[in-house]
């Protein structure tokens, strides 16, 4: 539970002024005390002194005979009342006149007085029981004392039937006899207790009263200079913290030592804190808009530049992607079909990112579909966009493009580069594509961009993208690089990738490669390929068995009719349905054949293991090992025109075209 500083604060004043109250008043108990038990004492023994005297005076002038006569004599009745008179005078309870025997054992009350009226009534009375008053083994010692001179007034303690008591014991000559007389004079210890505590009371009560009074000054300026400020402060602080977009009242605290600079401290960070809790607000309010508004715009440009994207023909085949840096990016690329069916691609990335980019690509991209669709060529396309951008760019981007115009039916594509990274051929040995180097669209008036043609062939395609894939950093900030991304695409020569999964497998090794490092360029990546001549498609199911033979038989004999070359064909396909069903361990066989001018093209189909028979050499064999499948697939060898073997999405594809 949380502590108050003004309430610990007050209790702890509270207890250091009580444990120095006590000590002062227990060290001021202790001297008053004995200071005065001492002038209480040193009253007494001048009360005694004086007397004592005074007795001895009045006996020497009137004589001690009547002490030992008549005690009812004139005489001894004055005698009395008036030692009476002067022990009650000094202060004393009761007066003893009396003589010791020479052995000290015998004590003769000569005179008795008390101040008490009933006890000195009694005394009178009955004076020999009154000596039962005087304990005689308290008063040996003090008579001793007294008597041998070693002291000339002594004071003894003790108790008696009437209560605690002491005494004051002296002795002088008796003025008559020679002989010693002993006076004792009680005093009560209740009066001297007393007299001591009222003599304390007053020396002590005066300071103890003005501690008191210091202390309560002094707790109500601490709670009123310190503590209540203090308190003030907390409860605004604590109300601050609760809503720190209300400002506190202000505290009012005038006073020119650290509390009030704590105080005018503390208004100003509320002030302070409430401005920029404001600010935040305002701020955090622009950036949800500004991050509507980005989403919008990233939306937008999904619908002109998808994420991904793919676009497939009879010919021809597209897939393409793109990553921003940020939410909007500057990288584009765009695909479509022409009315007389010829395929436009295009790679472009401007120079700014951000939503800026992504305007000025927009731009850009505009135009250049523009043109296409309007039957330009590449080169005419680039060069006139670049006229209109230099007429309304007033920022100076720049951007650079590559765009292609392919005929899919005889594969030519016609290209054009302004300033573009180069392309990468795929399945011409995977080298890159230089063309003849523009210049930036947007830089200069003329970019002086030209078309360039070339043939792509069935399997044959073009991998285009920009600078954000070579670009891309590894966390020790290498790039990504050019002859990284040509073995990424060269890994698998045997294996026939379709467009897409070529864009998978470079995304993902981009991915890799920058792993746990921020990407700081925009990405896209497009692969145009034409299918191969040959493709898996139109295949029949046949049983994996040597009897499925037969099927193949009539197949070949209704597409090529029976004759000397097509028997001759069918050795070469019974013995590659020998391997397979044999060797392959394959669950799955399809086939299919087909006529193409002077040429029988059949394709077998299988899940079987990965095996390559146009890679196997039988020429080193030893002839017992032949029947494994060596000697079936020289007779292949020694049969067909051409023989292509490709592994496929699990499959195993083995092309055989035999001269008609």
């Amino acid at each position: 539970m949380k502590k108050s500083l003004k309430m610990t604060l007050n209790r702890r004043i509270m207890v250091y002024f009580l444990i120095i109250l006590v000590l002062t008043v227990a060290v001021s108990a202790v001297w008053n005390y004995y200071s005065t038990r001492q002038s209480i004492l040193d009253m007494e023994k001048t009360q005694a002194e004086g007397c004592s005297q005074t007795v001895y005076n009045m006996l020497k002038h009137h004589g001690t005979a009547a002490l030992y006569g008549d005690r009812d004599s004139e005489t001894y009745t004055y005698l009395r009342n008036a030692i009476r008179n002067f022990s009650t005078g000094f202060g004393q309870d009761a007066l003893y006149l009396y003589t010791v025997d020479a052995a000290g054992q015998k004590r003769n009350v000569v005179m008795a007085v008390a101040g008490d009226k009933d006890l000195d009534d009694a005394m009178k009375q009955g004076l020999k029981e009154d000596v039962a008053l005087l304990d005689g083994s308290l008063l040996a010692s003090a008579e001793d004392a007294v008597l041998s001179g070693r002291e000339t007034l002594h004071r003894e303690e003790w108790k008696t039937p009437y209560g605690r008591t002491f005494a004051w014991l002296s002795t002088f000559l008796d003025p008559d006899s020679g002989k010693p007389l002993l006076i004792c004079m009680e005093y009560d210890v209740a009066l001297e207790s007393g007299h001591i505590l009222r003599d304390f009371l007053e020396d002590i009560l005066p300071p103890v009263i003005v501690l008191v009074v210091a202390f309560l000054g002094l707790n109500l300026l601490v709670r009123r200079r310190i503590t209540a400020p203090i308190h003030l402060i907390s409860k605004r602080m604590e109300s601050f913290a609760r809503d720190s977009s209300r400002k506190p009242e202000s505290l009012n605290i005038q006073s020119d030592d650290e509390i009030g600079e704590i105080a005018a401290s503390f208004e100003k960070m509320t002030e302070d804190i409430s401005t920029y809790v404001g600010n935040i607000e305002k701020l955090t309010q622009e950036r949800v808009e500004t991050d509507v508004q980005l989403d919008i715009a990233r939306r937008i440009q999904n619908g002109l530049v998808p994420e991904k994207t793919g676009l497939d023909g009879s010919s021809f085949s597209i897939s393409a992607m793109t990553r921003p840096a940020k939410g909007v990016g500057g990288d584009f690329y765009d695909c479509f079909v022409q009315e007389d069916g010829s395929v436009c691609i295009v790679m472009g990335d401007v120079s700014g990112k951000g939503i800026t980019g992504a305007i000025f690509m927009a731009m850009i991209k505009t135009i250049i579909r523009e043109k296409l669709m309007a039957g330009l060529s590449p080169a005419e396309t680039l060069n006139q966009a670049n006229r209109e951008l230099m007429a309304q760019n007033p920022e100076g981007l720049f951007a650079t493009v590559f765009a292609a115009v392919l005929n899919p039916d005889t594969g030519e594509l016609r290209y054009a580069n302004a300033g573009h990274t180069y392309p990468v051929l795929l399945r011409f040995g995977d080298a890159l594509l230089k063309p003849e180097n523009g210049i930036a669209l947007g830089l200069f008036d003329d970019a002086e961009v030209v078309d360039e043609t070339m043939t792509l062939a069935p399997g044959q395609g073009i991998f285009l993208y920009t600078d954000g894939v070579t670009d891309a950093l590894n966390p020790q900030r290498v790039p990504f690089g050019t002859q990284r991304l040509v073995e990424t695409l060269t890994d698998h020569p045997d294996v026939r990738m379709t467009a897409e999964e070529i864009i998978l497998r470079v995304s993902s090794a981009v991915g890799e490669y920058c792993a746990g490092v921020e990407p700081f360029d925009d990405m896209a990546a497009m692969v145009l390929l034409r299918p191969d001549e040959h493709p898996a498609g139109g295949l029949r199911p046949i049983p994996v068995a040597l009897s499925s033979f037969a099927e193949i038989k009539a197949a070949v004999f209704a597409v090529a009719g029976n004759t000397p070359e097509t028997r001759k064909a069918l050795l070469a396909c019974d013995e590659a349905l020998s391997n397979i069903v044999h060797y392959s361990g394959a669950s799955e066989l399809a086939f299919s054949c087909e006529k193409q001018g002077n040429t029988l093209c059949v394709l077998f189909s299988d899940n079987g293991i990965p095996f390559d028979p146009t890679a196997v050499q039988t020429e080193d064999k030893e002839f017992e090992l032949l029947d494994s499948g060596g000697m079936g697939l020289n007779l292949i060898r020694q049969t067909v025109s051409s023989a292509c073997y490709e592994r496929r999405d699990g499959m195993n594809l083995f092309t055989l075209e035999f001269p008609l």
